[in-house]
């Protein structure tokens, strides 16, 4: 089972582009510089939807691109962008810092802050979109990153880099199963490179423990073999001191995962993309075992059964399709 949906678009006319490339991500404003001939403005946008990231590849025409507090405030779910360069330069301005970009180099931004991006001539980027409470849970500290320029020779940011950059040119040659299962190489490389940014020596061993810890659920949140004795027996911790780390947080270990995974399955229920799916298909997919307790639990957190959520699902877009 995968959630993996792949779109392709062309686009001729900075009007069309701008109006594509702010339902995809998020409302920005443009300013064409021209390069080619008068009047003239081309660019590309592939997107492919995983799980809980979105990887794409845009490029065009020279441009630059302004996210104001106007376009900010019509935003909805917060994310992180990181850019990866893969043809021509770019600048990008943030957090009053430039980061100046050339293939393999990459950056992070945030879409609930004002940033600046300029191509002076034609260039292509690769765009992941993870949802900010995600990383943030899987590191702590991404927001330090913001505006920095990661170079392409370091050798963990250029692993990174590669990496992204061969699935974004390989991804039509994958199964979207493969595709799928790839999303947790990706964030897992992500925040090895922002751990290799990061002073660890700030941090208490238990704050490290529990990061490590939660980083190995999200990793493995559709194993169904996820459980205290496994997390403890991989990370080389107790299952008691693991317990006592969750316990500090006010909550569980098995109540953490429980979250986890009913809000995946939220997620997938409510996606047009995903109604082929059983629901019994989506709660096994993300690791529950016990279908009857997917369903009690899903009821109790959201008040509301998965059908009944699909239900509402489905009308909302038969609505959107026909204003």
């Amino acid at each position: 089972m995968t959630s993996t949906v792949t779109a392709k678009t062309s686009i001729v006319g900075l009007e069309q582009w701008s109006s594509v490339i702010s339902q995809a991500f998020n409302p920005m404003s443009f300013d064409y510089l021209p390069s080619g001939p008068a009047g003239t403005f081309e660019a590309q946008l592939s997107s492919t939807k995983f799980n809980r990231v979105q990887l794409s590849c845009v490029g065009s025409d020279a441009i630059r691109v302004i996210r104001n507090k106007s376009d900010i405030a019509q935003a909805t779910d917060p994310q992180y962008l990181v850019k990866f360069q893969l043809d021509g330069e770019g600048i990008v301005q943030h957090r009053n810092r430039e980061a100046h970009l050339r293939p393999g180099d990459f950056v992070m931004c945030s879409s609930t802050d004002p940033y600046q991006l300029l191509f002076p001539d034609s260039y292509r980027q690769a765009v992941l979109a993870i949802p900010q409470d995600i990383l943030n849970t899987m590191h702590g500290s991404a927001e330090d990153y913001l505006g920095i320029r990661m170079s392409g020779e370091s050798p963990i940011h250029g692993l990174v880099s590669q990496f992204v950059t061969s699935l974004v040119s390989r991804i039509d040659q994958l199964s979207p199963t493969v595709v799928n299962s790839l999303e947790a190489n990706v964030l897992d490389l992500l925040v090895t490179a922002l751990n290799s940014e990061h002073a660890t020596e700030s941090q208490s061993a238990p704050d490290q423990h529990l990061k490590q810890a939660k980083r190995f659920i999200h990793m493995h949140l559709k194993d169904p073999r996820l459980s205290p004795d496994f997390i403890a027996q991989a990370e080389g911790i107790s299952k008691r001191y693991l317990h006592m780390l969750f316990k500090e947080e006010g909550s569980s270990v098995s109540r953490y995962i429980l979250q986890l995974r009913l809000s995946a399955c939220h997620e997938t229920l409510s996606s047009p993309q995903m109604q082929h799916f059983s629901a019994t298909d989506i709660a096994l997919n993300w690791g529950f075992g016990d279908v009857s307790h997917f369903h009690r639990c899903f009821k109790s957190r959201y008040d509301i059964t998965p059908r009944q959520l699909r239900i509402q699902a489905q009308n909302l877009l038969n609505i959107k399709t026909s204003i």
